[in-house]
């Protein structure tokens, strides 16, 4: 037994439903896609912030050191 020998008359429906269904699985797809690539760029982002980070506290930290340093070698 099938709903289309039960009920004929809404074998059309069942089409639509059906349809609409499948529409719903590729948007939910689509945006579950779209969800992974963002999380993704905005880690990379993330990243791409926390190098830039460390690179000017280093840069930092050797014109600190530098200046330490020319204040105590003696200039003859």
């Amino acid at each position: 037994m099938s709903f289309a020998n039960d009920y004929p008359d809404y074998k059309a429906i069942e089409h639509h439903i059906r349809r609409a269904r499948a529409e719903r699985s590729v948007a939910i797809a689509h945006f579950m896609a779209e969800a992974l690539v963002a999380t993704g760029r905005g880690l990379k982002q993330m990243w791409a912030g926390l190098v830039h980070g460390a690179k000017i506290e280093r840069d930092v930290h050797a014109m600190q050191v530098d200046a330490l340093f020319k204040k105590r070698v003696p200039r003859y």
